[in-house]
């Protein structure tokens, strides 16, 4: 399953997640407003029930009854006789025939109460007195059911609109979030298929020049051939060795190791691979800028880095190697090797330290596995260091010059 399969499936599983929380909480906060707007409307209906029934039992009902809102209506009845009523009921005869008992608040639904020129229907609440001025009286107090219906309507209305743009949104974002969280391990896999792509090409060179040397060994049957061939051979052998090794030295650090700990004495390692450098090699290598260089690191690695670093310089080397190491007053520790071979393109300075990157004049070197300057880099990485290509020194060998550098002890 590819990186953009998963980042869609993820982003699916989380959009569907998103939509279904959505839908629930807006049904929720649908139920909710309802009841809390209808609530609401008991709570104001019952209110003016109390205040109308108060002021006729002092005797101050007016003909027309105000302050009962554009969706509501009153009324004040007297047996047959009307007493007071709202502007929309005009002269309508009483709403209803319903009374309930003295002192007791009840709540009907009515229909088709008039309202001016139609009718609606009300969610009304209703009490009797026996203490108005001509005897009995029932007060008369309701709702529109529309004035609740269409608050929940346009709710609603919004959230049909609201919530899908609010999903569209959400998906985008979990897109972005997805494949801001997947990219490390796309590149890593991207790596990975290179790294593998690129091994088994430098692999495949020795291994067909092994069965080309073989099969003509086998038309050639002289013991002078084979002696040559086992030569070939060995040779074919090292260089798969030595690839097979920095490989599984990058394997092991790609991985997750503990941070370095160890004191180690930096210039002692320069020294002791300069030492073993010499008796190889007819390049020149010189050690006068080797000063104190203490940090806390892994010994082996940064003989590896160290390693690298002069046989690199030893191969495009014309006639010597210059090696400088030691602390800056901050404490950082700085290895510098420089050679006096033709030096490298400004252009190609970042991509020297790509693994199985060689320029043309490295590439007939059988030498070289394309994996040194890589694996300096991931050492110097791996010790919270940097390692870079730098101008030549004033006065010094023009050539190349790479400087690692890296925190102190």
């Amino acid at each position: 399953m590819g990186i953009r399969s998963v980042r869609l499936r993820l982003t699916a599983a989380a959009a569907a997640v998103t939509v279904a929380v959505l839908v629930v909480a807006s049904v929720g906060l649908v139920v909710a407003f309802a009841r809390s707007q209808a609530d609401a409307a008991d709570d104001l209906a019952r209110a003016r029930v109390a205040e109308l029934t108060r002021r006729v039992e002092q005797g101050e009902v007016p003909r027309l009854l105000t302050d009962v809102g554009d969706d509501g209506f009153a009324q004040v009845v007297a047996g047959d006789r009307v007493l007071g009523a709202s502007t929309g009921l005009g002269g309508s005869p009483p709403v209803s025939d319903w009374r309930p008992a003295a002192g007791v608040v009840g709540v009907r639904d009515l229909d088709d109460v008039p309202d001016d020129d139609e009718t609606e229907d009300y969610r009304t609440w209703a009490t009797t007195t026996v203490a108005g001025p001509g005897g009995d009286a029932t007060v008369y107090v309701g709702t529109a059911h529309e004035e609740v219906t269409e608050s929940v309507r346009r709710l609603v209305v919004s959230l049909a609109v609201g919530v899908p743009l609010l999903v569209v949104v959400s998906a985008l974002l979990l897109w972005l979030l997805v494949g801001r969280v997947l990219r490390p391990v796309q590149e890593s896999h991207r790596r990975q298929r290179e790294f593998v792509s690129d091994a088994a090409h430098e692999l495949q060179s020795p291994l067909a020049s092994y069965r080309a040397q073989l099969e003509v060994a086998l038309r050639e049957d002289h013991p002078q051939g084979w002696r040559e061939v086992a030569r070939d051979l060995l040779a074919d052998s090292d260089r798969m060795e030595r690839l097979v090794r920095d490989l599984l030295f990058l394997a092991r650090e790609d991985r997750a190791r503990p941070a370095p700990t160890t004191m180690v004495d930096l210039d002692d390692a320069v020294l002791e691979e300069v030492a073993r450098l010499r008796p190889v090699t007819s390049v020149a290598i010189g050690t006068s800028g080797v000063t104190a260089a203490p940090l806390r690191g892994h010994r082996g690695d940064l003989g590896r880095l160290v390693r690298n670093l002069l046989a690199n310089a030893a191969r495009h080397a014309a006639s010597g190697v210059e090696v400088t190491c030691g602390a800056e007053p901050d404490g950082t520790v700085v290895l510098t090797v420089a050679d006096d071979g033709p030096g490298i393109d400004p252009e190609l300075r970042g991509r020297v330290f790509e693994r199985f990157w060689r320029d043309d004049s490295a590439r007939s070197d059988t030498g070289s596995t394309g994996l040194g300057l890589a694996i300096v880099r991931t050492v110097a990485e791996r010790h919270g260091g940097t390692v870079r290509v730098v101008d030549p020194a004033v006065g010094g060998p023009v050539g190349a010059r790479l400087e690692v550098r890296l925190p102190g002890a």
